[in-house]
């Protein structure tokens, strides 16, 4: 027994009830007996007081223990009441069990009754308070179901995973209400769990089972409405003995219960938790792909970059700039960054603001002229980029800079081609005289002969002239350098330029790897752009698109017919088209030059080496 037990004896003949009083507790000592001599005399005890147990005699002057019995049923239901009496008969208990007595027990006179009652009045107690800790463990485990951010389950250790028991937010989570998984009319293996990793799942978990621990593995899901979640379970096997690391089944059932009992300890049945991580699987994509970003800017071959910290300290740099500089690792590593040989005495002073500018959390660029050991002096354009931390602070700051001297010079000739690209503009403009004058004529001869046959002629030149003003005047005339180029990934732009450009559906797409460069997503989006819709308009229907890495940036590649390698130096002339009918403008290649020439880049042209068609290889480098 669980502490002291307090009886309310309640019996109207005096000296009985203080013998039954002393000889309970003579007989048993975690009883302890309160005694009343009526009715309601007991029940303000019981209001007033803990009782665990009533016992009471049947025969009062204006009532009986039967309307007692009624009267505490009606305020305590669950309070163990026995009916002690020596006037008892077989209606009486019949009564008395009817109204839901505890127990029932006749006076005999003896002193071994007063034992039996005592082991009866503990039972009953016992019972009581057993029923009250399974409840309140009930109550504690539905409270913790309730309020995790998942469902617990049970389930057989076969395929598909059959549910046993399944609580929690089930709906929340998967959509389906947690009856229809317990009850298998929705199978979480096969219908739920994710087609391509089933079978890495059940493989995780059952190597883990051998290893007799507990397992955990992150899988996705296919939601009741179709959407992709991402899941993170943990949960441990349950044998026919019980749980391997003697956890209690979470649904109170006996492990070794049903079909899947098997002997041996064997594993019968799965018991766990599961819980959607979809949120953070996509910051933890998302932290890769910025850390994948980070190195790629870091360890680009053709910047300086270097890390430091608040103070402006040299915490890491990469193989370009000590290289630049001739200088160790371990010579700058830890010193202050304006020291070191990549200034000038006259820059230091300048540098040291940047640092402190970034440590404030501004984004610093400048352009500057470095010593460099290797010869002529070099122009370099560079940033100060603050790092920051969750709460905004700055904790690094990372400085990058590139030699544009060449740049320099590349922008110079660029500028002349804008230049010769004007003269081409005004030239193409003499060229709208021939459509208009061909729409006026053909009007003209409308009007005088009824004849559509003109009309649409006519439409066919006013088409054409809206083609030459939209895709050449314009985009040759509107030509920029681009912005400060980012790190992208060209799987990210190919697939947005893919839902824009909207090709056949037998048309497909495939990329070989991850490619990461630096450049204007905007103008990288257009030039991909003008590549998709030119292997769509010569490739048909029916197109196959490849693109991969290259040596120094990445090739394009389709199915189409190729392109004759003696019209290959002209194809990006502007107005050239190898389109047989000379429907085309001839302005699509001509813009992927123009974007390939503001990034600074080379494009070469060859025959496909993968498919049928016509090979471009972009060389960032």
């Amino acid at each position: 027994m669980d502490g002291l037990i307090r009886v309310l004896y309640v019996e109207s003949d005096p000296q009985f009830r203080a013998l039954t009083t002393e000889s309970l507790q003579r007989a048993s000592d975690a009883i302890e007996v309160v005694s009343e001599p009526s009715p309601d005399d007991g029940l303000a005890t019981i209001r007033n007081g803990e009782i665990d147990c009533v016992v009471a005699d049947h025969e009062f002057a204006e009532t009986t223990g039967l309307e007692l019995l009624d009267a505490v049923r009606e305020e305590y239901p669950d309070l163990p009441f026995i009916l002690f009496t020596g006037t008892g008969s077989e209606a009486v208990a019949s009564k008395a069990i009817s109204a839901g007595v505890t127990d029932y027990l006749q006076k005999r006179g003896s002193a071994e009754q007063y034992a039996v009652l005592a082991n009866r009045i503990e039972n009953a107690v016992e019972r009581r308070r057993a029923d009250r800790r399974a409840e309140h463990q009930k109550r504690r485990l539905e409270t913790l179901i309730s309020n995790l951010p998942g469902i617990v389950y049970r389930c057989r250790n076969e395929p598909g995973w059959p549910m046993e028991y399944v609580a929690g937010e089930s709906e929340a989570l998967v959509g389906y209400p947690a009856e229809a998984l317990a009850d298998n009319e929705v199978n979480w293996g096969e219908e739920v769990l994710y087609p391509d990793d089933r079978e890495r799942a059940w493989e995780e978990v059952q190597a883990a089972i051998d290893r007799g621990e507990p397992f955990e593995c992150t899988y996705r899901v296919v939601t009741r409405d179709g959407d992709v979640r991402w899941m993170w379970e943990r949960g441990r096997p349950v044998t026919d003995s019980g749980t391997d690391v003697g956890v209690e089944p979470i649904n109170g059932a006996d492990s070794g219960d049903g079909d899947d009992s098997t002997a041996d300890g064997r594993t019968v049945a799965l018991e766990g938790f599961i819980t959607d991580v979809t949120d953070s699987k996509r910051r933890e994509r998302a932290l890769e792909r910025s850390e994948r970003r980070f190195r790629a800017i870091f360890d680009d071959p053709n910047l300086l970059v270097g890390l430091l910290d608040t103070d402006g300290r040299i915490e890491e740099v990469n193989r370009t700039a000590v290289e630049y500089a001739g200088v160790d690792p371990a010579d700058v590593i830890g010193e202050d960054f304006w020291e070191t040989p990549w200034w000038t005495a006259e820059m230091r002073e300048d540098v040291r603001e940047w640092v402190q500018l970034a440590v404030d959390g501004e984004y610093v660029s400048y352009e500057a002229t470095h010593p460099n050991p290797r010869g002529d002096p070099i122009t370099v354009q560079g940033f100060f980029r603050p790092v920051t931390d969750d709460a905004g602070s700055v904790t690094a700051i990372v400085v990058s800079a590139r030699d544009v001297t060449a740049r320099r010079e590349r922008e110079e000739k660029l500028e002349r081609q804008y230049e010769r690209l004007d003269e081409f503009a005004s030239f193409v403009s003499h060229d709208f005289q021939s459509p208009i004058a061909a729409a006026r004529g053909r009007l003209e001869l409308a009007r005088e002969t009824d004849d559509d046959t003109h009309v649409e002629r006519a439409l066919d030149a006013v088409e054409r002239i809206d083609e030459l003003r939209s895709d050449l005047v314009e985009t040759l005339r509107s030509g920029e350098i681009v912005s400060e180029p980012a790190i992208l990934t060209v799987e990210d732009v190919l697939e947005t330029v893919w839902e824009t450009v909207d090709p056949p559906a037998a048309a497909s797409l495939r990329i070989d790897g991850t490619i990461e460069i630096a450049a204007d997503g905007e103008a990288l989006q257009r030039l991909l752009e003008n590549f998709v819709r030119n292997s769509v308009e010569h490739g048909g229907d029916d197109v196959d698109v490849r693109v991969g890495e290259a040596d120094g940036g990445f090739y394009y590649e389709d199915s189409g017919p190729g392109i004759d390698p003696e019209r290959r130096p002209r194809v990006f002339a502007p107005g050239f088209s190898t389109k047989r009918d000379d429907d085309g403008t001839g302005m699509g290649l001509a813009s992927v030059r123009q974007i390939v020439s503001a990034h600074g880049w080379d494009i070469d042209i060859g025959d496909a080496q993968r498919l049928d068609g016509v090979r471009f290889e972009i060389h960032t480098e």
